[in-house]
């Protein structure tokens, strides 16, 4: 596995990854505007998190097979160098789970992010989706607090946990 920065040449295998995994993600989260989902949509959603990277606000970032098939997402968001502190968030295709790839990409971004000088990595997992729990505290997170209505998903509230990495 490899982690590589998003680009604009990732846009087309970019499309078919999140096409692929589209139902798989809207299990999840809530799902992205249907604009999205189209050559223009992707090409500008990259150019956005671009953006966002050339102004240190986040890390976008997909990770790859060592061919070079994107299986998964991860960004580090909402970095404040003042607090020294960001938040993560990942998502994996639905072919590529329960084989480590989101434990391995967790671990690999708090060595990036620790070098940046990052001292706390706060995460969110739905109280229904145990295995990203399973992955953070396996990565080293500590569960915090129940945040009641983090999120909506198909008209119903979504209860988050919050979880917070201490980085030496």
């Amino acid at each position: 596995m490899k982690l590589s920065l998003i680009a604009l040449k990732d846009a087309d295998t970019l499309l078919a990854f999140e096409i692929d995994n589209q139902h798989w993600f809207e299990q999840f989260i809530p799902p992205r505007e249907k604009e999205f989902y189209s050559q223009e949509g992707v090409t500008q959603h990259i150019r956005e998190f671009l953006l966002d990277y050339q102004c240190n606000e986040m890390i976008p970032l997909l990770i790859k097979t060592l061919e070079g098939e994107i299986v998964g997402r991860i960004n580090v968001t909402n970095i404040n160098s003042v607090k020294r502190s960001a938040h993560l968030g990942y998502r994996i295709g639905q072919d590529f789970t329960n084989q480590g790839v989101a434990k391995w990409a967790v671990a690999e971004v708090t060595k990036i992010i620790k070098a940046r000088g990052v001292k706390r990595l706060f995460a969110y997992a739905a109280t229904s989706n145990p295995a990203s729990q399973r992955v953070l505290t396996q990565t080293g997170f500590c569960q915090g607090k129940v945040v009641k209505d983090y999120t909506e998903l198909h008209g119903k509230s979504i209860d988050c946990v919050e979880y917070r990495l201490n980085i030496d």
